[in-house]
This record gives C-alpha cells, sequence and structure tokens, in this order.
C-alpha cells in the first residue's frame, strides 16, 4: 500500500512540472523541415523544386522610369519610332499630333507625351518647326539628314561651295540618309563633269562623292559633254613610268642635271672667310658750339 501511494505521489507531481515547463517552452519554427537526402538504395532523386524549397524568392526587379505600359510604353522605344517615320517621310514635315497619332500609344502610356516632344525638339537628327514655321499653324518636326541634300540641284549647288572650302569628299552612304535614290542622278551628274564619283572595284556602286566642274574639261562641240583625252595622249601617259625607288628618282635627276632634294649639302670651310668686324671709335672728342660763339660766354679760364 505504502508502494502504490508513493507511485501516485510522483506521477501527479510529474504531470505537474510538465504542465509548468509547457508554459515556458520555446515557440516553434514556422520554417519547413529541410528534407533529408535520400539513400542510395532507396531509388528516388530529388527534384529541381524541393531540392531548392527553401531558398528565397528573388527580388523584384526595380521599375524603369522609361518604361510604362508594356508593349508600346518604353519612352525611347517611341522616340526611335518617331524618328524613323520622320526619315521614311523626308523631307516632308509631320504635325505631332500626327505622329502621336501614328504611334497608337496604350492608355497607360499617354503620359509620355511631353517627354517624347520635347526629346524630340532636341534631337540631333531632329528639327523642330513651330506654328508659324511649319504653315500649318501646328507644331511638326523633320528628318534633318547628315547633309542638307535631296536631289541633283542641291547637290550641285553645295559641291559648288565645298569646292571653295575643302576638298573633302561625301561618302554615298552619308549622302543616303537624306537622298536614298542618289545613284542614278549621281552617274548623269558624273557624265555632266558636275561631280567625281570613285567606286566600288566590287560592284561599280558609288563610294564617295567629290566636287567638279564643266569648265575643268574638253566638252564635246555636238553634245556639250565632257569628252574623253585622245589616245595618243593616254598612251603616253601610260608609258610614262616613275622611278620605281629613290635612289632611281635621285639618278634620274642628277642625270638630267638637276639637284635632288634628298643630297646632303657639303660646306667648304675654305671657301667661307670670317669678316673682320670694324672697330668703332666710342671715345668722346671735344666738342665746341661753334655756330653759338657770339651768344655764349666763354668760362674755359676759369
Amino acid at each position: 500500500m505504502a508502494l502504490n501511494a508513493s507511485l501516485n505521489k510522483f506521477k501527479n507531481e510529474l504531470s505537474d512540472a510538465a504542465t509548468r515547463n509547457a508554459q515556458y517552452s520555446r515557440p516553434t519554427s514556422t520554417a519547413p523541415a529541410r528534407t533529408g537526402t535520400p539513400k542510395l538504395g532507396d531509388g528516388a532523386k530529388r527534384t529541381h523544386g524541393t531540392a531548392f524549397s527553401n531558398s528565397q524568392p528573388a527580388p523584384a526587379a526595380p521599375t524603369n522610369t522609361l518604361h510604362s505600359g508594356g508593349a508600346g510604353g518604353e519612352l525611347m522605344t517611341q522616340v526611335w519610332n518617331s524618328v524613323n517615320y520622320l526619315k521614311e517621310k523626308s523631307p516632308q514635315s509631320i504635325t505631332f499630333d500626327y505622329l502621336i497619332s501614328y504611334l497608337s500609344l496604350p492608355v497607360d502610356a499617354q503620359k509620355n507625351i511631353p517627354l517624347i516632344k520635347r526629346i524630340l525638339s532636341t534631337h540631333d537628327r531632329v528639327t523642330y518647326l513651330s506654328r508659324s514655321e511649319s504653315g500649318t499653324g501646328k507644331e511638326s518636326f523633320q528628318y534633318r539628314p547628315f547633309y542638307p541634300i535631296t536631289n541633283a540641284e542641291e547637290l550641285k549647288e553645295y559641291m559648288g561651295i565645298a569646292a571653295q572650302r575643302t576638298a573633302t569628299g561625301i561618302p554615298v552612304k552619308d549622302l543616303k540618309d537624306g537622298w536614298p535614290d542618289c545613284a542614278a542622278s549621281l552617274d548623269r551628274l558624273e557624265r555632266e563633269g558636275f561631280i567625281l564619283v570613285t567606286r566600288q572595284k566590287k560592284d561599280n556602286a558609288p563610294k564617295t562623292v567629290y566636287p567638279d566642274s564643266p569648265s575643268y574639261h574638253i566638252l564635246n562641240p555636238i553634245s556639250q559633254l565632257p569628252q574623253k583625252a585622245d589616245t595618243d595622249f593616254v598612251d603616253i601617259w601610260a608609258k610614262t613610268k616613275l622611278p620605281g625607288s629613290e635612289i632611281e628618282l635621285r639618278n634620274a635627276l642628277e642625270a638630267a642635271r638637276l639637284t635632288p632634294t634628298s643630297q646632303v649639302k657639303e660646306v667648304q670651310r675654305g671657301m667661307q672667310k670670317k669678316k673682320e668686324r670694324r672697330k668703332v671709335n666710342r671715345k668722346g672728342g671735344k666738342t665746341t658750339n661753334n655756330h653759338m660763339l657770339g651768344i655764349l660766354k666763354d668760362y674755359t679760364r676759369k
């Protein structure tokens, strides 16, 4: 009986202690338990999702101020499309209202309209036209090519001015920026003697344009076009060969009794005589004012 009473008392004290400890126990973690690696004998493999189930989600990408409205809402894309459209319609000017309607901006990208106008106004490939300059009463924009040339007459005028300033040519690829179909006109102006054209060896396509003038050519009396040089002159020009090296060129000049610029000038010391410097008598002599003899008093005795 005594043992049973002691056992019951122990069970009651143990139950009371467990209850007290439960009140001060640590909170259980809310994180899911990590899945252990299966053994080789289990025949199962971890999937990618299971292996990285505890990884933190990737942070959201920062929002870009140049983007708004998803597809077609990027600001710089809208500007590029505007410039490209102005280039297609060059040299025609396009009103800003029509340009916005061409872009077909989504509703949430309408707020970019003032920014598009501001960027186009300062773009180096676009010319802004005010309401009075456009002639339509609306603000307009016009594409600005690398060279202000869109036809043959403008090219002739520009080449006439360029010939007075510099002999630098115009690359045809830059000329096509404002005049895409210029190849036929370049061939005609070259035949008429207004320009000189260098061409590609592969397909004879024009490469660079240089200034020229019909006054530099001998015109055909019938067609009034620059005629080719005589065959005799071409043959003489082709047969005339220049020396292949500097030594041959120097020998040819010496044979013609000409002094080449590369010849070393030898100075003969015996031929040069040192000029003697003339000594100047700087001693002060006695000076008298003979022309003042009747006016000044004589103090030589004193």
